[in-house]
């Protein structure tokens, strides 16, 4: 299927606290390989916006020619936006095909804005060496709370860290995933306070 609906890590909320008339952010885990599936069906759902983080690689073709692909960064994991009074019509949607991933309360998780806004700015920004971190890599995401002023990252908020020895940027949906950037000089960062 080749349908693509849209290709443009704080605390959950309850999908039941939210005012009901302006659209949010939500994440699901979608079963047996059907992200692409599910995609194009909640893109006909008015007002629905979908997300899928993706990546290029260079596979060698059955003739040994190197074609570039698009893959999934995170098998099975895909981001909705929509008015939380949709609910009831996307649940009836995607079926046992996916679920929403729960708040505490076991209401769909509702993620921030700004968390998504700085996911989708480090994962889209076509450098190579991002690295997806599932949430139980969560020792990562500790340390200083810094702005990256300068360079394909600029504007991405997130926490420093080193991992295999590399400064690295950790932008964190929290309980969800994390994404990791590559090498950041210091110059290009600014602490947050």
């Amino acid at each position: 299927m080749t349908c693509k609906a849209s290709t443009p890590c704080c605390t959950f909320t309850s999908a039941k606290k939210q005012e009901q008339t302006e659209s949010r952010w939500f994440a699901l885990k979608v079963f047996h390989n059907k992200v692409n599936l599910l995609e194009c069906k909640i893109a006909s759902v008015d007002g629905a916006e979908c997300y899928v983080p993706r990546e290029h690689i260079v596979v060698e073709s059955a003739d040994g020619k190197l074609v570039q692909k698009e893959k999934q960064a995170i098998t099975g994991l895909m981001f909705l936006k929509i008015n939380p009074s949709h609910l009831p019509l996307i649940k009836k949607e995607i079926g046992n095909s996916a679920m929403f991933y729960p708040a505490a309360d076991g209401t769909p998780a509702i993620i921030s804005e700004k968390e998504m806004t700085m996911f989708r700015l480090v994962a889209s920004a076509g450098t190579g060496g991002l690295e997806y971190l599932a949430e139980s890599s969560a020792c990562y995401s500790v340390g200083q709370k810094v702005r990256v002023i300068d360079g394909p990252f600029a504007g991405a908020e997130g926490n420093i860290c080193r991992i295999r020895g590399n400064r690295r940027l950790v932008v964190s949906i929290h309980g969800i995933c994390a994404i990791a950037t590559s090498y950041i000089p210091a110059c290009f960062l600014k602490k947050i306070d």
